[in-house]
């Protein structure tokens, strides 16, 4: 009876920590059993992009604001209202992009949500391809359809969409489609 209480116990332990093992960034017991934005989805060429093979989507690894350097994002992350951090978008493309593109963009509220980790909060973001991201708000490109003074943002705590206030401050991670 012993052994079998021991096997079920190893078995069960196997089983459970089985669902995060290949998927270190998840947060046991946190939303989902498995991983929504596994590592293996995304390229990491170590220029500082990501390149997502599902959606097709080149993203900068580290929020504006943080530097790359190796396999961390340094600095912080600046914040800004809707409007200035379509104003640092054009300055980030005009001051010579990322990785030699500047066709950077503030993504959609729909692909903002497409990296989002289900499996773990503060940062709900798979932290082995996004580092040091913080855990606030991020802009999208999208605008309330209800109220022109609102535009939509994603919140990197729980990976909740809203739409708020434009001059509210948040985070800005860019985008282009190579």
């Amino acid at each position: 009876m012993r052994i079998q209480h021991v096997l079920l116990v190893v078995v069960l332990t196997l089983g459970v920590t089985g669902l995060h093992a290949s998927e270190p960034h998840c947060q046991p017991g946190v939303g989902e059993d498995r991983s929504t934005t596994p590592s293996g989805r995304f390229e990491r060429p170590g220029n500082g992009t990501v390149n997502d093979r599902m959606t097709g989507l080149q993203w900068t690894q580290c929020a504006l604001g943080q530097n790359w350097s190796r396999d961390a994002c340094g600095g912080q992350a600046l914040a800004f209202t809707w409007d200035n951090a379509r104003l640092a978008t054009r300055r980030f493309n005009d001051g010579g992009g990322l990785a030699g593109y500047t066709d950077w963009r503030l993504p959609t509220r729909e692909e903002l949500a497409g990296i989002v980790e289900h499996c773990r909060e503060a940062p709900s973001i798979n932290t082995r391809v996004f580092p040091d991201t913080p855990w606030a708000g991020f802009w999208s490109s999208e605008e309330s359809r209800d109220d022109p003074n609102d535009a939509w943002f994603v919140g990197f705590y729980y990976g909740v969409e809203l739409a708020y206030n434009k001059n509210s401050s948040y985070r800005v991670r860019l985008v282009r489609i190579p």
